[in-house]
């Protein structure tokens, strides 16, 4: 399968073009910046902006599959809602329908009931100040998605850890599954590029944990 990984630089990006490589896909890694990837068998590489629709259309062509693990700073409210109406402009153009984000477990009220008390105090208080702007551009982002006619699924991790995966993933439609705090990156790859054979997730937001 021909597939494009935004983000492709990121810890979750450098996951999904290790692993689909791994799994014989044809990728095609969208970078910023040249040096992060060199291109080879199986792997082609395009450099541009997720925020230049025409970068965006040249690495979509062609394509059979988009998977995104964009991520913006702290402070950035237009990254992941501008590049993502550009990822979807471009999909609607090409014909291609398959649609794989990797989103952010706290973005939506509910997602942490099943966690405990003092977890769930904690949660509120990071999404109310440090997280605040960027949960305001993952929510435009995932609404952009889910008004979209792609087949979408948005995966919703806790925190990201950058260990090896342990393929002992949790998953649950509503919220993190319980005391579901944490995953490795690796695992929430293997998760996203499952999802290239399965329906069972579309247009569905399911949560992960270990």
């Amino acid at each position: 399968m021909r597939i494009v990984v935004f983000g492709a630089s990121g810890g979750t990006g450098r996951e999904l073009v290790k692993q689909g490589l791994a799994l014989g896909h044809e990728v095609t890694a969208f970078i910023r910046n040249l040096a992060a990837f060199t291109g080879g068998d199986r792997l082609h590489v395009v450099v541009g902006d997720a925020r230049d629709s025409k970068a965006v259309s040249v690495a979509i062509v062609g394509q059979d599959a988009v998977l995104s693990a964009l991520g913006g700073t702290l402070g950035d409210e237009t990254l992941l809602p501008e590049s993502i109406g550009h990822i979807l402009a471009a999909m609607k153009q090409e014909g291609v329908r398959r649609l794989i984000v990797l989103g952010a477990s706290g973005v939506w009220p509910g997602a942490t009931k099943r966690l405990s008390k003092s977890m769930q105090l904690v949660a509120r208080a990071l999404n109310a100040l440090v997280l605040k702007k960027a949960f305001q551009a993952q929510r435009a982002m995932q609404m952009r998605i889910q008004a979209s006619e792609t087949d979408w699924t948005v995966v919703q991790p806790p925190r990201l850890l950058n260990k090896p995966g342990t393929g002992r993933i949790r998953v649950d439609g509503g919220a993190l599954p319980a005391d579901g705090t944490r995953i490795a990156r690796a695992d929430v790859a293997t998760f996203m590029l499952a999802q290239l054979k399965s329906t069972e997730w579309v247009k569905k937001s399911p949560f992960l944990a270990w």
